[in-house]
């Protein structure tokens, strides 16, 4: 039986005049809705579902709140899935291959952190994750998180099956065309309750809908993952400069042709950059993180990067308010600082098991905002230089950056919104102390120039409402109206339009 965790309900939600407020970890949303409850079983979600529908009101799930934009929210009935974290059975009977070991099935809230715990317990690992392990497993992947390393698509390209309850409260089991169920062996029925019945879909261009659909599709209720053996990684950063990394047979040069990296047989999995804004000393630092794969146990490192750098980052941190203070009054320090940044994190190698390597560590508790832009792959050069000279046009302007701009570069997608959909992808990634003076003017000024000049998608958690109405979208997105035709048909009555989809233009009741 499941407990009831309403502390973390509090934690994002409030007493108002009007009854409940919740807004997002960033606070850069808020909503007063109707009601805001946490289901803990399908039961429950069910009920939550089709009394909505009946009563002409909307519903949506929030996830953990990590997204910056208004992708989870409605004003009707809002859903937190705090209580839906249990790890599920597999019934292997009605599998292609009840042998197989390494499919995971998990209830839509589980975290990140609480997967990583478990996989691990099993001798397993999550293929590729994020910086960050806070995140719900389907909020993360609802709307297109994704780690580095063009071996590897976005995190729900992990995700192989999912069951999720639609307006009247039926229970869809939604799998590409060639899934792991065997139709002539499936029964019907959910695994925990053989009273509640469940349609299996087994079609490639719904599957690819539902598995990024910015939770306008219905509510997930579990997916099945596909992970992989436990693995270790060792982490390799070096600090070297732009002319080096664009140079040929440079690190992005080689990256671009499909050229292996390293000279050696031994070459790194994941990859990804880091680069300072501004020129210090004539030169622009950027910082190539290399990670390489090992099946086989590494011993655990506790220091990662320079001495004292965990314990910088912790001060910085507890430090916020001051920092901002110091980098809005005395602007010439932010090259520096971040390329202190840069300097600290440099390191000939740290190993550790593969999720604690993925998850950036403490900075990640740091009151900080992204925004993210993707790009085809040969444009990488290109857009990184483009973005340059947008940095130095907003420092003339009086707006500095407070952190390095990351790199990462993802596999191409079939997920129909994904911002990798059709093409292998170079990711940027504006990252902002909260508070700091324009910062948003920043995050616009990126955002609307990139995605005018070469087509750049945004994240849809980290857009800050980019797109209004669905004419650049159709334009970014190759597939946006077969997505929006399947979003039409799993919404027929409009129960799970939203903030966002009343901004895309495509709610089936507009408000």
């Amino acid at each position: 039986m499941k407990k009831l965790v309403m502390y973390t309900l509090l934690a994002f939600s409030f007493s108002s005049l009007n009854g409940c407020y919740w807004e997002n970890f960033s606070k850069t949303e808020k909503v007063e809705p109707l009601r805001l409850t946490a289901p803990n079983s399908i039961e429950t979600l069910i009920d939550e579902v089709r009394s909505a529908t009946e009563k002409g009101l909307r519903i949506r799930m929030t996830g953990s709140g990590h997204s910056h934009s208004d992708v989870a929210i409605t004003e009707d009935i809002l859903l937190r899935p705090i209580q839906l974290i249990d790890v599920l059975e597999i019934d292997r009977q009605r599998l292609y291959d009840p042998e197989e070991t390494q499919l995971v099935r998990v209830e839509s809230g589980i975290t990140i952190r609480k997967l990583n715990s478990y996989l691990d317990s099993q001798g397993l690992a999550l293929p590729n994750m994020g910086g960050y392990d806070g995140q719900t497993i389907v909020g993360a992947t609802a709307t297109g998180t994704h780690g580095s390393g063009l071996q590897h698509g976005p995190m729900s390209s992990q995700i192989i099956s999912l069951q999720i309850v639609i307006d009247d409260g039926r229970v869809l089991q939604i799998e590409p065309s060639d899934g792991i169920t065997n139709p002539d062996n499936f029964p019907g029925i959910l695994e925990e309750n053989a009273d509640i019945g469940v349609e299996l879909i087994q079609n490639d261009s719904l599957f690819n809908a539902a598995k990024i659909s910015i939770g306008s599709m219905g509510i997930v209720y579990s997916v099945v993952l596909k992970t992989d053996k436990k693995f270790w990684l060792e982490e390799i950063r070096t600090l070297s400069s732009w002319e080096e990394v664009k140079a040929p047979d440079g690190f992005l040069d080689r990256l671009i042709h499909g050229l292996p990296l390293d000279d050696g047989d031994v070459q790194p999995e994941y990859y990804e950059l880091q680069y300072n804004p501004y020129k210090v000393g004539g030169e622009r630092s950027m910082l190539i993180t290399k990670r390489y794969k090992s099946y086989e146990s590494l011993p655990i490192d506790v220091d990662r990067g320079q001495p004292g750098t965990s314990q910088l980052s912790g001060l910085i941190t507890l430090l916020e308010k001051p920092l901002i203070w110091i980098v809005d009054n005395f602007q010439f320090i932010a090259p520096i600082l971040v390329e202190q940044s840069l300097k600290s994190q440099a390191d000939d190698s740290y190993k550790n098991v593969s999720y604690k390597i993925f998850n950036i560590g403490i900075v990640n508790h740091t009151d900080a905002y992204a925004m993210e832009m993707g790009f085809d792959l040969s444009e990488s050069i290109a857009a990184i230089e483009r973005s340059f000279e947008l940095g130095e046009q907003l420092k003339e302007d009086g707006i500095v950056h407070s952190a390095p701009v990351s790199i990462r570069f993802v596999k191409a997608a079939d997920e129909l919104i994904a911002m990798q959909q059709g093409r292998d992808t170079m990711i940027l990634e504006y990252i902002m102390i909260n508070g700091i003076k324009g910062d948003r003017e920043l995050f616009d000024t990126y955002a609307q120039t990139l995605m005018e000049e070469f087509h750049a998608r945004p994240h849809w958690g980290l857009d800050f409402k980019l797109l209004q109405g669905s004419e650049w979208a159709s334009i970014l997105f190759p597939e946006w109206e077969q997505w929006v035709q399947h979003y039409e048909t799993m919404n027929p009555n409009g129960t799970f339009d939203g903030w966002v989809t009343d901004r895309l233009d495509i709610s089936m009741n507009p408000r």
